[in-house]
């Protein structure tokens, strides 16, 4: 489960989904706010990038 805000993450994650925070870089200062911003070192967040084509690349070139 892809997500930006990582309270949302908590019922996938409860599910038994992988979750991923989604926090774009250069966005974090103008555009969130510091609850926004929370919950990253929750249990419920599986992996955090701020390059999703990236991190979704790994993946693929893992499973090759």
């Amino acid at each position: 489960m892809f997500e930006d805000l990582a309270r949302n993450l908590a019922a996938p994650h409860a599910l038994g989904m992988t979750t991923v925070l989604v926090v774009p870089a250069g966005q974090r200062e103008i555009f969130r706010e510091d609850w926004e911003l929370s919950g990253r070192d929750e249990p419920h967040v599986d992996h955090i990038t701020d390059d999703l084509a990236g991190f979704l690349g790994q993946i693929v070139t893992r499973r090759e």
